[in-house]
């Protein structure tokens, strides 16, 4: 697997250009793609990305839906097997703020920023489903 890095670092405090791309390396790393060529949610408002980055995915017959962890309900990380985005704090970077990492079968397989040390807990999981399962699968008779 090509582990893509992110080239941005800034927290959501800075300027939108500087603002960090996480999410835009890990999305590059599933999907095996250049930086350039994934789906980078800074641009978009907060309101919106999400159905904007589905709107995204469908060109690759995927979609994706976000699993998010509650004080009752940890992140549900661990229970999906395959590879998808978990959103953690941050322990590296933005003081604690948001941060996106690869995870595989509940199990980090790559964080995006360059000589991380650790990752912090996890707030949820953005988890990749096909849109047409049929189109993935040779039937056999």
């Amino acid at each position: 697997m090509n582990k893509v890095y992110q080239t941005r670092f800034g927290g959501s405090s800075a300027e939108l250009i500087q603002q960090g791309n996480c999410f835009q390396a890990c999305v590059a790393t599933v999907l095996q793609m250049p930086i350039e060529e994934a789906f980078d949610a800074v641009p978009w408002p907060d309101d919106i990305w999400f159905e904007e980055f589905n709107k995204w995915l469908a060109k690759y017959n995927l979609g994706c839906v976000w699993l998010e962890s509650s004080g009752e309900h940890p992140a549900p990380a661990s229970k999906f097997l395959g590879i998808h985005i978990a959103e953690c704090k941050s322990d590296n970077l933005y003081n604690g703020g948001s941060h996106a990492v690869v995870i595989e079968d509940g199990y980090l397989l790559h964080d995006p920023l360059p000589n991380a040390t650790r990752q912090g807990e996890y707030q949820g999981i953005y988890i990749f489903v096909p849109l047409r399962p049929y189109s993935l699968v040779r039937i056999r008779s």
